[in-house]
């Protein structure tokens, strides 16, 4: 009965110590570490803090070590084009990272924002060695991962357990994921291994917080376009991949990428329909690739700045591409009956519409052309000429339908560099760089020193 007392008095002495406990809220220490060398050396005592490039050089190599007959890459990893010299050069590969022993680290600050659309599910980092940026892209399995990642964040990783790897030429830490995606457009050239998403709550257990986030941290590199598409070497470009750049004196001219990668005009579509319609980011009718807009500066030099069709302003119009009839709009049917009696005016449209009668109001046709005047040649309005210039009462006509004004904003973008090669059989070329914006602000344009405002696309 003794016995028993004691135990009934040690049980409620317990849960009166413990009722007394009062849990105490995690403060902002508990979550952010102090941003100084003696902490960051108490954080990496079990192993070794890399620098960006020092990690890619020391555990990426060129076709992986993921590689085997049982574990094969995606067909597009390696091919017979240009890339294939002495040395076979892989456009994807996966080197796992041992999990066990000393700790791998990195570290650095991030330098992309996913609100607007553009880095799904992905950040880079940005750290800066003997005043020289390095880069790294990061592949995180979660939604709004800038929400607890924010932009301007120091972050320092744990490496050990997870793979390095090359998605399109991009070196990133990931994990493998093997991709059997048989609904993927070409899938057939799509199937096999490649660098994944890291799940979240993984990523969350090997990051630490450093510091708070401070954007005004993050360097940017200016840089001409010319200097960046000088060189279109595949290894090289690994360096520069990621890195934050700004490019001054620059302008739209509203153009952008075939299917050939070559250039032409945008449209007016429906840009829920139409892959070239005038606006940032178009449907890519189900692919899901980057859509790219041509930028030039004052040498007519050109590089794409990229956006994904699933991005917040991806419906938002180029820079002074608003709509098509800024001036006044007529049509032109080649199948109409001609009544040279009625109210008309001759245009010369193009090299193979010449004389074209086009039915105008009695003011109209005493007022004569102006310039952004319209004529449609279809009555869904997406095609037809813009007027451009009168001299001598002539007019000249231009295709540039809707993006006529695009030269007209001129200024800077900034944003992160990109290099993107997903096909091994193709050569390198100057489409494979491309700048990737977080957002419309990243570009500063104005006309007439007045800043651009966005507007974004409305059906009729």
């Amino acid at each position: 009965m003794k016995r028993f007392s004691l135990y009934f008095y040690i049980v409620a002495a317990t849960c009166m110590l413990l009722a007394s406990c009062k849990p105490t809220d995690p403060t902002m220490e508990d979550m952010f570490y102090a941003e100084d060398e003696a902490t960051l050396q108490s954080l990496v005592q079990d192993g070794k803090l890399y620098t960006l490039q020092q990690f890619k050089d020391s555990f990426m190599s060129e076709s992986g070590n993921y590689l085997s007959e049982q574990t094969l890459y995606r067909t597009r990893a390696v091919g017979s084009g240009t890339i294939k010299g002495n040395d076979t050069l892989y456009l994807f590969s996966l080197d796992t990272i041992p999990a066990n022993g000393p700790g791998i680290y990195i570290m650095g600050r991030v330098s992309t924002d996913d609100y607007g659309g553009n880095f799904y599910k992905s950040l880079v980092i940005q750290q800066i060695v003997d005043n020289q940026q390095q880069a790294l892209r990061i592949s995180v399995d979660a939604g709004s991962v800038s929400g607890m990642y924010p932009r301007g964040q120091m972050i320092l990783i744990r490496c050990n357990g997870l793979a390095i790897g090359r998605y399109a030429n991009q070196p990133q830490l990931c994990v493998p994921s093997y991709n059997n995606n048989v609904f993927a457009d070409k899938a057939s050239q799509k199937v096999g291994w490649a660098p994944g998403r890291i799940p979240l709550a993984r990523f969350k257990k090997a990051t630490k917080y450093i510091g708070k986030p401070d954007e005004n941290k993050l360097v940017y590199d200016v840089r001409t376009i010319a200097d960046i598409t000088a060189s279109y070497d595949i290894v090289k470009a690994r360096k520069e991949d990621g890195k934050l750049v700004r490019i001054e004196g620059i302008h739209y001219e509203g153009k952008c990428l075939t299917s050939n990668k070559g250039s032409q005009y945008c449209t007016t579509g429906n840009p829920a329909d139409d892959t070239y319609a005038n606006v940032f980011a178009p449907t890519t009718q189900n692919v899901g690739y980057p859509q790219s807009r041509l930028i030039y500066d004052t040498n007519h030099d050109s590089i794409c700045v990229s956006m994904s069709e699933y991005a917040k302003e991806a419906n938002f119009y180029l820079p002074g591409a608003t709509a098509a009839d800024e001036g006044e709009v007529y049509f032109y049917d080649s199948l109409a009956i001609i009544d040279y009696s009625q109210p008309h005016l001759i245009a010369n449209l193009s090299t193979t519409l010449k004389n074209c009668y086009i039915p105008v109001t009695a003011r109209k046709e005493y007022q004569g052309w102006k310039i952004d005047d319209v004529v449609y040649t279809d009555n869904q309005k997406t095609k037809g000429y813009v007027c451009i210039g009168i001299n001598h009462g002539e007019a000249t006509w231009s295709s540039a339908l809707g993006v006529v004004h695009c030269a007209d904003y001129s200024g800077s973008v900034k944003g992160i560099l990109s290099y993107y090669m997903d096909n091994a059989s193709y050569d390198p070329s100057v489409t494979n760089w491309a700048i990737s914006i977080c957002d419309l602000s990243d570009l500063d344009l104005t006309k007439n020193g007045q800043p651009w405002i966005p507007l974004e696309y409305t059906p009729n």
